[in-house]
């Protein structure tokens, strides 16, 4: 099934997961939205979403990595100490950069998928929030744009996919051998088979994760 043939309720919940998944890789997540993960809606939408059997392994990383017996705050500070080390440049070497640019042209940012993604912003009538600093490539953008291209039945929406799963393959795999949490790499490994499964995101009862 193409993105421009799912039902309006599909969408959303397709729409609802990528702008999860584009917090998840933008910044460490807030300790208020820690919680709501935990014990609140996002946990009754995360447990959705293991219900699915080709999520589960995914969401067993990721709740798994929520269910440290650390409070909120402290988790929250232990995520945020691993997201500046895995994507912020802390990490040294090991620093990934969540960008297009960097797993299409051999580690170089700012490279042709900068301007492309920057041509397609433009042609939705769409542009980054002011004082966003992030590259038109990053995967944060890439898939926000994916979420509107989708509802909005754009046909656009299958390329853009497709573009997605010829980088993110060798990204996800990183992410994997690096965290050391496994937030991320579950939510990676969630991003992947979320791109090749179409129809299997169901639907949360509050849209608040």
């Amino acid at each position: 099934m193409t993105a421009i043939s799912l039902n309006p309720a599909v969408v959303a919940d397709r729409a609802l997961l990528w702008h999860w998944l584009a917090e998840v890789f933008l910044t460490p997540p807030s300790a208020e939205r820690l919680s709501a993960l935990r014990e609140g809606a996002g946990a009754k939408w995360l447990a959705a979403l293991a219900a699915e059997p080709a999520f589960a392994e995914a969401l067993t990383e990721i709740r798994a990595a929520l269910a440290s017996p650390l409070d909120a705050a402290r988790l929250q500070t232990r995520l945020t100490i691993a997201f500046n080390g895995l994507f912020l440049g802390l990490g040294g070497k090991h620093t990934l950069a969540p960008n297009e640019s960097a797993w299409t042209h051999g580690g170089r940012l700012f490279q042709a998928p900068v301007t492309e993604m920057s041509a397609l912003l433009s042609a939705c009538d769409l542009s980054l929030a002011q004082g966003c600093c992030e590259a038109p490539d990053h995967l944060s953008v890439e898939l926000m744009l994916l979420a509107h291209l989708e509802a909005h039945a754009d046909p656009r929406a299958e390329a853009l996919q497709a573009r997605l799963r010829l980088w993110l393959p060798g990204f996800c795999a990183a992410v994997r051998a690096e965290d050391r949490t496994g937030f991320w790499a579950g939510a990676a490994a969630l991003l992947l088979a979320a791109l090749d499964h179409a129809t299997l995101i169901p639907q949360p009862e509050e849209r608040t994760v």
